[in-house]
């Protein structure tokens, strides 16, 4: 179960399931034992589904079990691990809750109730998962880091008070004030309020505060870092926007071009996880580095009106047929009466429509296309397209849409939706401009 170093978003919550149902039973198991509660209908009903949880788990773990079984082949110490482990999951889904209360073992056999606890060997496949697994959340890593200190901390409640056995009072005010002490404890402030009184109590004290300078630093370290790796690209981009306003002034750039140069890279920054995407997949096969461009491609075109409502096999083949262009700024992209068979999709910068008489009549800007309508007829041009700024732009040539559009007829309406209604409003135009004279 989960060898790859990826999760299906149902084995992701599958994993969620097993983490929270460890965790509910390390809270309230030890809880039950130290103040000798007597068991209640809501932990009947919890014991039940908790049980069936395991249970599921197990089942789908005996797949495993047996692909392991064939690679331990002879060797029995291996296979005696298997067996290990499988019998501790099989202890696992038992309701011991349910069998004491059913029996009436609860009072006389108490420590029972703790046979439950063999369910948090579920809690180190949950962690080995976690830690093999790149792609995991980094919200759902911080949430079960939170959480398994919450129960360490607990566990640590629960210990005091098996020292110092509750006696009078409220049994949640006692709790708290265990609860108190762990936390003063572990994080080495012991403020010495709550202090042990019996040889065996200070031992449990002295390993607690031993313990909590490496736990406390485990946990503090990994948040940090796990913070620390989100805003690593941002941090990166923040420090090179930094150096390159140091360049420009150093070398006295002209206003226009620094303006250029920003936008540029605010672009960059908004559009791609760092300016090293190439970098990154550069050591794939070049056909898994063909894909994931691909990929790349698609996040581009993804908010194109032409492409809206597409299918992703729709859109993974114009982004495989899509050709990158660079333009500076005043360059012409189309000239008026050349016959067209591409269309351009603006990915960076403006571009201006002009007609014959030199009027602009039109600013593109990213996230746009224009020659599109070759796509469909064969004509000639009817204005310039001028970059007014550095630009990056992606042509789709006639020949390519066309084998697309024999796949995918949805592309091919959508243009022709989008054509009738730009012929649409010239009509109007045209009448409101007849009307006005």
């Amino acid at each position: 179960m989960f060898e790859e170093n990826q999760l299906s978003k149902k084995e992701l919550i599958w994993i969620g399931v097993l983490f929270w149902a460890v965790a509910f039973t390390a809270l309230e198991a030890p809880f039950s034992f130290v103040f000798k509660t007597n068991i209640q209908t809501w932990q009947l009903w919890s014991d039940g589904i908790l049980s069936a949880i395991f249970l599921a788990d197990l089942i789908y773990r005996l797949k495993e079990v047996k692909e392991e079984w064939k690679k331990a082949g002879k060797k029995f110490s291996t296979r005696a691990g298997i067996l290990g482990f499988l019998l501790v999951d099989f202890m696992a889904c038992i309701p011991f809750d349910i069998i004491s209360s059913t029996f009436g073992l609860e009072q006389g056999f108490k420590i029972i109730t703790l046979l439950r606890l063999f369910r948090l060997v579920r809690i180190i496949k949950v962690w080995k998962i976690v830690s093999t697994i790149a792609l995991i959340p980094r919200h759902i890593k911080i949430q079960m880091y939170v959480v398994s200190t919450i129960v360490v901390i607990h566990w640590i409640a629960c210990g005091w008070v098996l020292l110092h056995p509750h006696t009078e009072g409220p049994r949640m005010d006692y709790y708290v004030t265990c609860l108190y002490w762990a936390v003063t404890t572990l994080t080495t402030i012991g403020y010495g309020d709550i202090t042990p009184t019996t040889p065996i109590a200070r031992i449990f004290t002295m390993f607690i505060m031993i313990s909590g300078v490496g736990v406390y630093g485990i946990v503090i370290g990994n948040v940090a870092n796990m913070l620390q790796a989100a805003n690593r690209y941002k941090e990166k981009n923040r420090e090179k926007m930094q150096d390159l306003a140091t360049f420009l002034k150093h070398y006295n750039i002209p206003p226009r071009i620094q303006s250029a140069c920003f936008q540029y890279y605010n672009h960059m920054f908004d559009k791609r996880l760092s300016d090293n995407d190439s970098k990154i997949i550069s050591d794939l096969p070049p056909a898994l580095q063909n894909e994931l461009q691909v990929y790349m491609n698609m996040k581009l075109i993804s908010n194109v009106p032409i492409f809206k409502g597409c299918s992703i096999a729709c859109l993974k083949e114009v982004s495989a047929a899509l050709e990158q262009k660079y333009f500076a700024p005043g360059h012409t992209v189309i000239n008026i009466g050349e016959i067209g068979d591409e269309m351009y999709i603006i990915g960076h910068g403006k571009v201006d429509v002009i007609l014959k008489d030199g009027n602009a009549v039109a600013s593109l800007h990213e996230g746009q296309c224009f020659g599109e309508q070759a796509l469909l007829q064969h004509t000639t041009r009817n204005a310039n397209v001028r970059a007014q700024t550095y630009c990056d732009l992606y042509k789709l040539n006639k020949e390519d849409f066309l084998k697309i559009i024999e796949k995918h007829p949805e592309l091919h309406d959508n243009l022709t939706n989008i054509l009738n209604k730009r012929e649409s409003d010239r009509r109007k135009r045209e009448e409101i401009a007849d009307t006005g004279k």
